[in-house]
């Protein structure tokens, strides 16, 4: 098993973002990031034994929305508050896109300001000034590029380190029997 993200992967996926259009790269790369979650939170779960899930699928279900994954994702212990304001962060610029589709463009002021402070959350380039200094510092859709392709791919890797839950056994009620203690717990045992 992998420890880590396939690197060549990651250009892969960049240098396909890097070709879209940038209400695009939004929404594709929206797109990829909520799969992941859904994937990163099926493996957590215990299995469903329909072949529909009424938690992620549906008009009413639990999880049918980008917003309540991430919510969801992070009651669950499977990402950090910071990560789920980042993922809220792009889901509010993915929002932008839907609203203005045809004039959407990264340099306007508040994707701008969002794709700044997914830069400053994650930091990469804050602690890379040498890289930086050789290459300067990347464009607003190089940059929003790079947070969801790590994303994507923590998300990924996160999936197959995730521990499988195990559907839980019979609570004692469906065992329990008047005639004898057995079956119960030794502490609703009669002492």
């Amino acid at each position: 098993m992998q420890s880590g993200p396939d690197v060549d992967a990651v250009k892969r996926f960049e240098k396909e973002l890097g070709d879209e259009s940038p209400r695009g790269v939004v929404l594709i790369g929206t797109a990829f990031l909520e799969e992941k979650l859904r994937e990163l939170m099926i493996a957590r779960l215990a299995p469903n034994p329909s072949s529909s899930d009424t938690l992620f699928d549906g008009p009413n279900s639990a999880f049918g929305s980008l917003s309540s994954k991430i919510d969801g994702a992070y009651r669950m212990g499977l990402i950090s508050s910071t990560f789920c304001r980042d993922l809220h962060v792009i889901r509010r610029i993915r929002n932008e896109v839907a609203h203005e589709p045809q004039s959407f463009r990264f340099e306007d002021p508040s994707p701008k300001n969002r794709i700044e402070s997914l830069s400053n959350s994650h930091g990469m380039y804050k602690r890379s000034p040498n890289w930086v200094e050789k290459n300067g510092v990347p464009s607003l859709k190089a940059q929003f590029i790079e947070a969801v392709s790590w994303m994507v791919f923590y998300l990924a890797a996160e999936k197959e380190r995730c521990p499988a839950q195990n559907t839980r056994s019979l609570e004692f009620g469906y065992r329990f029997t008047y005639d004898s203690d057995d079956g119960l717990p030794k502490s609703y045992q009669h002492t």
